[in-house]
């Protein structure tokens, strides 16, 4: 996907006042493929700020996989779930070996529980790092996705890389 449609999405919808992290990612990964965010998107509000404020996993990781699981998720039991585990694993392979963890406390060193780190968080603007992370899930998310077939490539669809979240007349 477009860096610039990524971009200017994660620009739009993330920051105080907005959407969290994986609210925003997985937005971002529904966009992109014209699908409907809202349930994506709520059920995704509880492992922002990591794991609700538990210092737990970055809520981009779960943005990311249930965005992707919009695409390659199974809808039926008699469905295979094994694609939707490999570009999972594929993910959360890319997303540590960039970030070196996956656990939203040792990423950003907040614990969203303690007024002082919250102090902190806005202080020294820690949201703009957020915001990086944000960026390269939904990034990497959408990459994958088009690599597997999920998605259309940028040339195959103009429509996308010019920024605008459309579904293209060549997707499959």
């Amino acid at each position: 996907m477009s860096k610039d449609f990524v971009e200017n999405r994660v620009a739009e919808l993330f920051g105080e006042n907005k959407f969290l992290c994986g609210e925003t990612v997985a937005r971002v990964i529904a966009d992109a493929g014209g699908r409907d965010y809202r349930d994506v998107v709520c059920a995704v509000t509880g492992f922002c700020s990591g794991m609700s404020r538990s210092c737990g996993q970055c809520g981009v990781l779960a943005g990311a996989v249930m965005g992707m699981g919009l695409y390659v998720g199974r809808s039926e039991m008699s469905e295979d779930h094994e694609a939707c585990y490999a570009l999972v694993q594929e993910f959360c392979s890319r997303f540590q070996q960039r970030f070196g963890s996956s656990n939203c406390y040792e990423l950003i060193r907040c614990d969203f529980n303690n007024p002082d780190d919250m102090v902190r968080f806005r202080r020294d603007n820690v949201r703009e790092y957020c915001r990086t992370i944000v960026e390269f899930g939904a990034e990497v998310a959408l990459s994958i996705l088009r690599e597997h077939g999920y998605l259309p490539e940028e040339d195959d669809c103009p429509e996308i890389g010019a920024g605008l979240a459309v579904v293209c007349a060549a997707a499959s």
